[in-house]
């Protein structure tokens, strides 16, 4: 048998690193550990990425349902589509996402709620709602509109009061205004009567005008009325009715707001709702920025629209509503 001196031993022994080394090889594990989580984080980030790209990109129809006791029978399933604040955004070529998608939908009106430019106010935003309009299948379908507050250009820097773009009437020589006539579409203000039969519906804004609301023999406490407004309703109605109309009759009470502006808060949080909204700050009530609302025993919906005020949208996809009416008349 071979045997080995002590030398010899000492020479094959396994030798111990040290702690030089030992340092080397914690850092070496340690970097590649940074590296694996910065890839899985990287990686979760570009699918996100893209998640948020398209979801900005494609648009869901939203149903809401609202059933009150001044809607005649007549109405019962009468569908009000609303669409607001393209903000010049277009969806595909020649906008055909959005044109397919609402040619898509069963409906009885169109309502057009407002902001159809960018905040740049160029009239070259238009071509998305122009788009539409000349594309729709259901002809038969009446189109009524109001605008917003990048629809109307001030000319003059005089401050305007705190909900001048709840309801906002066209100035002379509104582009807006004139590209919508001419597309044969309606402007709410300050009446509209829809009739099925002998059975009727308003759509008005908040002001009382008594000499064409008399025309009509419009009666708040019979006739349902939609307060068409861009910027939501936001105070106390019953005691903003009170003052107001202490010794004249000057705004006028609703059963449903139908509103938009607010974009639903543009960034949104599951669970959470909007992140901020101008006027409320941060984690606003969904109340004023958002949904389907009853106060007061009237009904708001603020729709978040299709557009974005600059920059992008967050779990807030773009959206097109079909309001249905439901009516109670002879209903257990």
């Amino acid at each position: 048998m071979l045997k080995l001196s002590k030398g010899d031993r000492n020479k094959y022994k396994r030798r111990r690193p040290s702690s030089v080394e030992n340092a080397r090889l914690n850092t070496t594990s340690k970097a590649r550990i940074k590296w694996y989580v910065l890839g899985v984080l990287g990686f979760f980030l570009l699918i996100s990425l893209i998640a948020l790209i398209v979801d900005n990109h494609r648009i869901v129809v939203r149903h809401v349902t609202v059933q009150h006791e001044q809607i005649p029978a007549a109405f019962d399933g009468f569908r009000i589509l609303q669409i607001s604040d393209f903000h010049g955004d277009e969806f595909g070529r020649d906008n055909q996402r959005l044109i397919d998608a609402v040619n898509g939908l069963e409906y009885d009106i169109i309502l057009l709620t407002g902001d159809y430019l960018s905040a740049s106010k160029s009239m070259k935003d238009f071509k998305a709602v122009r788009e539409l309009l000349i594309s729709l299948d259901n002809m038969d379908a009446p189109v009524y509109y109001i605008l917003g507050e990048n629809d109307d250009i001030p000319k003059t820097d005089k401050k305007r009061p705190a909900n001048w773009n709840c309801c906002i009437m066209p100035q002379s020589g509104n582009k807006v205004a004139a590209a919508m006539k001419e597309l044969g579409a309606t402007f709410v203000y300050p009446i509209q009567e829809i009739k099925r039969g002998d059975a009727r519906i308003f759509l008005t804004g908040i002001t009382y005008q008594e000499k064409l609301f008399d025309k009509y023999e419009f009666d708040t406490e019979k006739d349902f009325s939609i307060c068409v407004t861009h910027k939501p309703i936001d105070y106390d109605v019953n005691k903003r009715l009170e003052e107001i109309n202490q010794y004249s009759f000057k705004e006028v009470d609703y059963d449903l707001s139908i509103s938009g502006h607010t974009l639903g808060g543009q960034y949104r949080l599951p669970m959470l709702g909007a992140l901020y909204l101008d006027g409320y700050g941060l984690f606003p009530q969904e109340n004023y920025a958002y949904g389907l609302h009853q106060s007061q025993g009237r009904y708001n919906y603020i729709s978040s629209g299709l557009g974005t005020s600059g920059g992008f949208r967050t779990f807030n996809t773009p959206e097109i509503v079909l309001i249905e009416l439901q009516s109670t008349e002879g209903k257990s």
